[in-house]
């Protein structure tokens, strides 16, 4: 530009400017003969020199501008990887920016579902505002370059007078500056803050205002002035750089809403495919991804699906879905660049083949017997423990299905016999009960009964037969027309001894089924031993033993037969009954029919002292006999102390007993009233001890005897510590085929298993003191785990 021009140029503007002051009141102050000190009044609510804010906001949003271009470049996270060289800003920040970088694989897997998302999302939000605002200060541009310009010119006027060339250089740098400024303000400000961008269009509003007063005056001015300020600025623009940077701003317009474009379609897609990175593709068919979902919260319905309703879908319905699903992340691989993906997830998805999932979205396999199945394969296998979480997690969310309990049940009862558990097996009876209460919602009859039953088995070994005779009922009333429940129930009442009940079901199970072995045989045992009519007993036994029926081949049957016919003489014939319970394994021969026995137990009708082991004991007891006599005599002389024999053993007379131990416990009011008896016995506590035993003074009265039988076990020994014998000529015991007799102050060792009878054909009573003892050939662990008799 020539000097001439930019004077003249400066002269017309202030000649104008001091018309515009003169017309709205401003002052004017000469300063010199050219110089001239403006004082101008605004009315604006901006405060301070709004100019200066102008300018500092607008070079704010020049930078943040230039940094949110950058960040718009290089978005998506295939770039962290692009040298910062390559960015067409890079001389800009050329010395600023360290091109430094961590290596993206150690940070495993990335997903840009979250973070990036969310910076797409406040970038549209950015772009969008600053798109309102550049339509708005758009119309403003032309006028805040002139008063930028004025503005300007006035300091460099003031400082340097004299220096017009230097002035004018500055005030086209200045104006070049303000034209880019509001030119560009609006598309460089997109990553401005919200709040910075709201004090830019408050300071512009209230400088819009005062500047349209000040420049009213610029629109009547002749044409010419116009056309040669329109020249000037067309010759300023050439000297500066803002074309090539509305070039560049015009591009990234483009690229900014192509990208909004992109955005905009691309938001939920990228959600689907980070939640398919993140978890099991919806049409894998495994087991173990059953309970998993996709994320799609913000998805649409159609687009995502649970797995259950995929299950639920034909297999022709199951593949368009997840051909939308391909093509979504394909469409999201072509936005990112092929960004990283997880090494699981990408195993994953070449795991899945849709042609083989459709077959078991088809079967439909309930997951309780999938569980089940599985459950019992580990019982099966015998791995108990694992059995039992699998039947306690079933119970716990099926409880509603009766074979979840039953399975349970049946693993308790398996883990009770391996761990030898009295408390497992309760829980076993505690599920097997749950089991049965479900009553007519299980609908096998077989299941039920057989549950039943082993329930009631469970508890006869426990000893709690009242409990098992209400689960008897139970299984009556839902098959009232089986005999073989009937039996079962009077089978109970017999082994506690409850021979109204035997006698009452038995006889109810016999009019609706006559020839019912089982029945005829437990009506037989009650007649004999509750009524003791063995003449009306034995048809009904030795039918039913001779039938051979299942439920009748017991050793205890073939005893009670053989003792009735030899209650009524029939040795013979009884004799015969035992040889086939030999033969049958019953008994361990033909004299010894105890019936709870240990293996390869030393077996003899009569045992010596030194035999035994228990010499010493022995010994000492029989030194102190006649002490341990008088207290037996004591109490014999008072009423009330002793009692009858219970077991129906005697064929006549009178035989009573008076107990101080009994199974391996102390009678403690009993051993008071007999200190000296009792504190021998403490020193002796393989006898005080033995649970399947007794110690008991035992009185015989005179015209005595006792019908042959036999002890219920061969685990103990049984002495006799003769006390009272006046006449022992006219006393005899059988033990098998040999015979001994009681002398006072004399013991004697026989094993009371094998058959034995007495005789007391004397005038006066027989007192002697039996103690039982534990076999010397039990181990210390076999004493301990016996069942006490």
């Amino acid at each position: 530009m020539s000097g001439d021009v930019q004077p003249r140029k400066r002269k017309d503007k202030r000649r104008k400017r001091d018309d515009d002051e003169s017309s709205h009141g401003v002052h004017i102050t000469k300063m010199g003969n050219e110089d001239l000190h403006l004082h101008v009044h605004h009315e604006h609510g901006t405060g301070g020199h709004w100019c200066a804010k102008i300018i500092f906001f607008a070079l704010m949003a020049v930078l943040l501008g230039l940094v949110g271009l950058i960040i718009m470049e290089n978005r998506g996270l295939e770039d962290l990887d692009t040298p910062l060289s390559e960015s067409r800003f890079s001389k800009v920040f050329d010395g600023w920016v360290d091109e430094h970088r961590d290596d993206h694989d150690a940070h495993g897997a990335h997903e840009p579902s979250g973070e990036a998302l969310d910076d797409h999302d406040d970038h549209d939000e950015h772009d969008e505002h600053d798109d309102h605002d550049e339509e708005e200060e758009e119309p403003l541009s032309e006028e805040l370059e002139d008063e930028i310009e004025e503005d300007e010119e006035e300091p460099a006027e003031e400082e340097e007078p004299e220096a017009d060339e230097e002035d004018e250089e500055d005030e086209d740098e200045d104006n070049n500056a303000g034209e880019n400024i509001t030119g560009e303000d609006a598309e460089e400000d997109e990553e401005e803050d919200i709040e910075e961008e709201g004090t830019v269009e408050a300071t512009v509003e209230a400088t819009t205002e005062a500047t349209t007063e000040a420049t009213a005056e610029y629109e009547a001015e002749d044409e010419e002035e116009e056309k040669a300020e329109a020249d000037e600025d067309a010759v300023e623009s050439t000297e500066a750089p803002p074309s090539e940077a509305e070039e560049q701003e015009e591009e990234d317009e483009d690229e900014e809403d192509q990208e909004e474009q992109e955005v905009e379609e691309s938001v939920e897609p990228p959600r689907s495919q980070s939640a398919a990175q993140s978890s099991p593709a919806p049409d894998d068919n495994d087991d173990d991804d059953e309970d998993e979902e996709p994320n799609n919260d913000d998805a649409d319905d159609d687009d995502f699906e649970s797995l259950d309703q995929q299950f639920e879908n034909d297999p022709e319905e199951v593949e368009p879905k997840q051909a939308v699903d391909s093509q979504e992340d394909q469409d999201q691989d072509k936005d990112d660049d092929e960004e990283p993906k997880e090494e699981g997830s990408s195993w994953l998805a070449s795991q899945i083949n849709p042609n083989e999932a459709a077959p078991v979205a088809a079967e439909k396999e309930d997951p309780f017997e999938q569980e089940l199945r599985k459950a019992n394969e580990e019982m099966i296998r015998e791995n108990y423990a694992q059995a039992l979480r699998s039947f306690n997690t079933l119970t716990t969310n099926f409880a509603h299905e009766p074979l979840a309990h039953l399975g349970r049940a049946r693993v308790l009862e398996l883990l009770s016999k391996e761990e030898r558990s009295n408390k497992r097996l309760w829980e076993a009876i505690d599920a097997y009960k749950r089991y049965l209460a479900f009553g007519e919602l299980v609908i096998s009859d077989h299941d039920f009964t057989s549950a039943g039953e082993s329930c009631i088995e469970n508890l006869r070994f426990l000893g709690y037969h009242r409990q098992a005779t209400t689960i008897h009922e139970l299984l009556i009333n839902r098959l009232p027309k089986d005999p073989r429940l009937r039996n079962q129930l009077s089978l109970t009442h017999l082994m506690v001894n409850n021979l109204q009940q035997v006698e009452k079901v038995a006889e109810e199970t016999l009019k609706d089924w006559p020839t019912n072995a089982v029945a005829q045989l437990h009506y037989g045992l009650a007649l004999r031993q509750l009524r003791g009519d063995y003449e009306k007993a034995l048809p009904y036994l030795k039918y039913a033993v001779e039938s051979q029926e299942e439920g009748t081949q017991e050793a205890f049957f073939y005893l009670s037969l053989g003792e009735t016919l030899q209650r009524l003489s029939r040795q013979s014939e009884a004799l015969d009954v035992y040889r086939k319970g030999v033969a049958k394994g019953f008994f361990a021969s033909l004299y010894q029919r105890s019936l709870y026995n240990e293996p390869r137990l030393k077996a003899q009708p009569f045992w010596q002292p030194t035999e035994t082991g228990y010499e010493r004991q022995l010994e000492k007891l029989q030194l102190n006999w006649r002490a341990i006599r008088d207290e037996g005599l004591a109490l014999l002389g008072r009423s009330g102390f002793f009692e009858d024999e219970a077991e129906q053993l005697r064929d006549k007379g009178v035989w009573q007993q008076f107990e101080l131990y009994a199974q391996g416990h102390r009678v403690k009011d009993n051993c008071r009233r007999t200190p000296i008896t009792c504190s021998l016995l403490q020193e002796f506590p393989e006898s005080g001890g033995c649970r399947r035993g007794q110690v008991k003074f035992s009185v015989m009265q005179a015209k005595t005897h006792v019908w042959p039988h036999c002890g219920p076990t061969n685990c103990r020994l049984r002495a006799h510590l003769t006390l009272v014998a006046p006449e022992p000529e006219k006393t005899s015991l059988r033990v098998a085929e040999q015979e001994r007799t009681w002398r006072e102050g004399e013991l004697f060792i026989f094993d009371d298993s094998f058959e034995h009878e007495v005789w007391h054909n004397g005038s006066h009573a027989r007192l002697v003191l039996i103690l039982d003892m534990w076999h010397p050939e039990l181990t210390p662990s076999q004493r301990r785990s016996l069942t006490p008799i």
